[in-house]
């Protein structure tokens, strides 16, 4: 009887991450300066989810690389940012768990590799159009429109703003823009 259990037990754990991978699905904890960020990569629907959860507080974002779309949910803030994904300037989906390991290994040092600053122009009434896992993630907060701005003089620090650094690859700025919506 033991014997049957832990053969289970075994076999359980060397099929998870064979399966894993089969549905196109695979999701990784990576340890980043005293938080941990959970990645989630769904290369069946081109979908990654990053979420951090740590004593400053929790954040999780979307990058659907199939709609071109990043959505970021901030409980503190009670508020959802969206805005459309440059896929020339991001980290292939691919190149993710590879870029996060490495950035492990080198304990996350310094400022993410990139940042990429967003002003927040309005609110956005029907979260639905924009997909079912951003409208499931962003339902009840306020969820804001945001754009990229190129302004390599602007920085972050002229209005008030959310920053995520995701997997120390990516630094995300969400900033208010002077006529707040």
């Amino acid at each position: 009887m033991k014997f049957t259990i832990v053969t289970t037990v075994l076999l359980g754990l060397l099929l998870t991450p064979a399966l894993a991978d089969y549905n196109g699905k695979a999701s990784k904890q990576i340890a980043i300066t005293g938080s941990y960020q959970v990645l989630t990569v769904n290369k069946e629907w081109n979908v990654v989810t990053i979420e951090e959860k740590s004593t400053q507080g929790a954040w999780k974002t979307i990058w659907n690389y199939e709609r071109g779309l990043i959505a970021s949910k901030v409980p503190a803030e009670r508020a959802c940012f969206l805005s459309r994904m440059d896929r020339k300037e991001m980290p292939s989906m691919d190149a993710l768990a590879r870029l996060a390991e490495e950035n492990r290994i080198l304990q996350g040092q310094g400022q993410p590799k990139k940042q990429m600053t967003f002003i927040i122009k309005r609110t956005i009434r029907d979260v639905k159009s924009y997909g079912l896992d951003i409208f499931s993630m962003c339902r009840g907060l306020t969820t804001y429109i945001a754009y990229r701005d190129h302004r390599p003089q602007y920085t972050p620090s002229q209005e008030p703003c959310t920053r995520l650094d995701v997997l120390h690859i990516l630094g995300l700025n969400y900033c208010y823009s002077n006529n707040r919506a």
